[in-house]
């Protein structure tokens, strides 16, 4: 069995889709020619504008990352009780957004499935000092708003969602339906997704009055020249970024169709494998492409593979690994002990390369180089 070639350079996991750089040239020179840089301009008040009409309802309000983002989201809730109901499969700043507040964090298992927090287990874990839950929608798919929606009302509680794979068109963000918002949604538009600004972020609520506290919070309190109203933090986003996600705004369809193509490359060429499943980006969500791997099944654990691809200079990812629950500050909290799904979930994920730059060839390599591994292809 021939080995495969690896590949000239590497093939990251992601790679920023990019606007022709005349287009975002033509947008800093009207900044140039305005001279305001920050403090909500004209390209920010566009871009909300934008985002706005994408997301489909309820009132966004753009930020200058997701974690300025998240940490308003959960302040602006005002907890009287100290702790919030959160997800192990999550990114770190899920969890410190948090712990940041003076919060605990209550770790929750996932469902096998969707891997977002298991809705059956959080009464579970309620307790008196339980005020809000913060799920997380994994790899674009969305958490059990629903259920979740019926134990918060049941129990009292607020809720916020991590959001910040879920900004597309194949996966839209809310409905008519209420619940899908949760009290607060935030939104990424860090470079290592599908939309970015280079660095940003936004936050989606359906209730006015909540939407004025963020945006408070987003100017250090600021009401206006005269008065200053509670804490808050600088959480604005500028002008050139802002021109960033305009510019992003103009080709999304277009990185979401050749991301497309590349997934259905993948689908075609791995489904079937013995031990591997395809949980993210075969279905049109393709803010990642993500593969399960069961070693029993497979005949080598999902870190095999991951070596085997990284010596061949395809740099997949391990995307949740480790649990937030397995780390410092953590990994001594008590419902840190228990989480059996996302721990087994943690040890068989692989993402894939996926971003509209990735030619179908490539894609075809990739594939085949698992393929190649899986029937025992040793270099």
């Amino acid at each position: 069995m021939n080995s495969p070639l690896p590949f000239e350079r590497p093939v990251y996991v992601s790679r920023p889709a990019l606007p022709p750089l005349t287009e975002y040239v033509r947008r800093l020179e009207s900044i140039w020619a305005s001279n305001i840089l920050t403090n909500m301009g004209p390209m920010h008040e566009m871009l909300e504008l934008g985002v706005g009409e994408r997301v489909g309802a309820g009132r966004v309000s753009l930020w200058n990352n997701g974690m300025s983002a998240l940490l308003a989201a959960v302040s602006s809730l005002q907890l009287q009780r100290r702790k919030v109901v959160v997800t192990p499969f999550t990114f770190p700043a899920t969890v410190h957004a948090i712990s940041l507040l003076g919060l605990e964090p209550v770790f929750v298992d996932i469902d096998d499935d969707s891997l977002t927090i298991d809705p059956s287990l959080i009464e579970e874990a309620l307790d008196p000092e339980v005020g809000a839950i913060l799920g997380t929608h994994v790899y674009g798919r969305f958490c059990d708003t629903r259920a979740i929606d019926a134990i918060a009302r049941e129990h009292d509680l607020r809720v916020v969602y991590d959001g910040a794979h879920i900004f597309g068109r194949y996966a839209p963000v809310v409905t008519d339906e209420p619940h899908r918002l949760g009290d607060i949604t935030m939104l990424s538009f860090h470079a290592t997704k599908l939309f970015h600004t280079v660095e940003g972020g936004a936050l989606i609520t359906a209730d006015q009055e909540t939407d004025r506290q963020l945006r408070l919070i987003r100017n250090f309190g600021i009401v206006n020249e005269h008065d200053v109203k509670g804490l808050g933090l600088n959480g604005k986003m500028s002008e050139v970024h802002a021109a960033m996600g305009l510019s992003m705004l103009d080709m999304m369809d277009a990185e979401i169709d050749q991301r497309v193509g590349v997934a259905s490359r993948y689908v075609e060429a791995l489904s079937g494998i013995p031990g591997l499943r395809i949980v993210a980006g075969g279905d049109g969500t393709v803010q990642y492409f993500v593969l399960r791997i069961d070693a029993d099944q497979f005949g080598s654990s999902r870190d095999d593979l991951h070596n085997t691809l990284r010596s061949l200079n395809v740099i997949s990812r391990k995307y949740f690994s480790p649990l937030c629950s397995d780390v410092e500050p953590y990994n001594t909290l008590p419902s840190a002990q228990n989480l059996p799904v996302a721990r087994k979930a943690a040890e068989e994920v692989l993402a894939l390369p996926l971003y509209g730059g990735l030619s179908l060839e490539d894609a075809d390599r990739i594939a085949e180089i698992v393929s190649w591994h899986q029937k025992g292809g040793i270099l």
